[in-house]
């Protein structure tokens, strides 16, 4: 008697050729991804932090100073920002604090690195400047100063005077927080290319004081120009023009009288000299 010879079921033998053909095209694709991550380039998970446009130099060295006898009593400082892809350079002064009492001055020197770079109107100079605060008055034209640098455009506005720079917006929204007046000024020139502008605030809604902002101004001075002759020559024209807060003014201050630092020793002759002097003109009394 032969044998029966052994066959799978029709549906068992469909089920194994479906597995062997999943199993081909897992490979198949194995296969693919392999050969794509050799020809192409693995890119990070993680980016790179967001590039910074203006980077703060640490220990800065100042190239300009300002000594202001009405401020001593501040907080002052001094800081340097710079723009690495063109080399753009701004020197920072600060006098006070915007969320504490007393003034709140700011001088800023700003030396762009491109020559193709073009300055706006005042008013839009020193709005883009004020955008970290609280405007409680919009920046607006107030006329033009004369310094010892030329004439200065001015412009009048007003800040929050509570909470520090960037959350004074929130802190006046949630109740009566006081105003600062203050009062802005610009300058622009060509060589050096550069452009000197900022503003000085009151403690409250009292008009800044023009007088005190043209002194400030008139003492600006430079400690060094970093191989910028153009700028040596400017603030060396400027110095010339320098009245030392109106003391040069016939009208704002008289001219002080000549005064010998180091008075000579009298001699004989000249006592005598002094005696015959005085007795010139005299008539005898008879």
């Amino acid at each position: 008697m032969r044998p029966v010879p052994y066959s799978l079921p029709d549906d068992i033998r469909a089920t194994i050729v479906r597995i062997l053909a999943y199993m081909g095209g897992l490979g198949l694709v194995a296969i693919l991804t392999a050969s794509f991550f050799r020809t192409q380039p693995v890119v990070a998970a993680v980016e790179s932090p967001p590039h910074t446009d203006w980077v703060n130099i640490d220990r800065p060295h100042p190239a300009f100073a300002l000594q202001m006898p009405e401020w001593v009593s501040t907080n002052v400082n001094y800081f340097i920002l710079r723009r690495p892809r063109d080399g753009s350079r701004k020197d920072v002064l600060t006098f006070g604090d915007p969320a504490a009492a007393g003034p709140y001055v700011v001088f800023e020197i700003y030396r762009p690195g491109s020559p193709g770079e073009k300055f706006i109107d005042a008013p839009s100079e020193i709005a883009a400047r004020i955008v970290s605060f609280a405007v409680t008055d919009d920046v607006k034209p107030a006329g033009q100063l004369d310094s010892k640098f030329g004439t200065l455009s001015l412009v009048d506005f007003a800040i929050a005077a509570g909470g520090p720079p960037g959350r004074q917006a929130e802190y006046f929204a949630k109740g009566h927080v006081p105003s600062r007046r203050c009062l802005g000024f610009v300058r622009q020139f060509e060589a050096p290319f550069m452009q000197l502008s900022g503003w000085d605030c009151s403690p409250g809604e009292e008009v800044v004081d023009r007088t005190v902002l043209s002194c400030a101004i008139d003492r600006l001075t430079m400690l060094s120009a970093g191989g910028d002759a153009a700028l040596a020559v400017l603030f060396a024209g400027a110095e010339v023009k320098r009245t030392f807060c109106g003391q040069r003014s016939p009208i704002l201050a008289a001219t002080p009288e000549h005064i010998d630092p180091a008075p000579r020793p009298r001699t004989a002759e000249a006592v005598i000299n002094a005696s015959v002097l005085k007795l010139r003109g005299r008539l005898p009394i008879r």
